[in-house]
């Protein structure tokens, strides 16, 4: 009696060993253990992808850099680590929370999910080109080049010059059109023009 316990006792325990190795092995096939060491051949299913925003860029003008990672297979990853530098001559405005030192850190991403970063940058070099590698484990998986410009000198103002061209011209297309100031018999018109020519023909003589 006693030594079938000890063959029934020794028995379950076979089981149960049998039992967690099984659900290890179906966990390691779902979810990536957190202490492997985590390279590139470790995301076979995700995709990296970067663009930017405006697409003219132009010194000390801000803009965007748009950054996603999607999984597309059936696999759920753990700590995700994107080394991703910004190159010299770019200033980074806003620190999001998960990016640190030049890493982009993703805590998990399901099958299907979608992760993004937004960078917002000022550049201070103007005529160059920016680089933008995205690495992991030594290996580039995106890549990005920006060129950026000298801003463009602003409009000037709209408006008559400061030695009353804007009014001579408008006075002289009124009299193009056959308009005659003694035939208007409107004094608001007779008493803006003297406004205005009369300083004007001080100046001149």
């Amino acid at each position: 009696m006693r030594s079938r316990n000890i063959i029934f006792s020794f028995l379950m325990v076979i089981l149960a060993l049998v039992l967690v190795s099984s659900v290890s092995a179906l966990d390691n096939d779902t979810v990536l253990d957190d202490n492997t060491p985590q390279g590139i051949s470790d995301y076979p299913d995700l995709v990296f992808e970067q663009s930017y925003d405006p697409k003219m860029v132009y010194k000390d003008n801000l803009f965007e850099v748009l950054l996603s990672v999607r999984n597309t297979g059936q696999n759920t990853y753990h700590n995700i680590s994107i080394l991703y530098p910004l190159p010299d001559g770019l200033e980074l405005v806003i620190w999001p929370s998960e990016y640190d030192s030049s890493v982009w850190l993703i805590d998990t991403l399901y099958p299907g999910e979608l992760n993004t970063l937004t960078l917002v940058c000022i550049p201070k070099i103007a005529n160059t080109t920016y680089e933008f590698p995205a690495i992991v484990d030594g290996q580039t998986v995106s890549d990005m080049e920006i060129y950026c410009e000298e801003a463009p000198e602003p409009e000037p103002p709209v408006g008559p010059d400061h030695h009353g061209r804007g009014a001579v011209d408008a006075v002289k297309s009124a009299a193009a059109n056959g308009i005659d100031l003694k035939d208007t018999g409107n004094p608001i018109f007779l008493l803006l023009f003297m406004i205005i020519f009369i300083p004007y023909i001080r100046l001149k003589y």
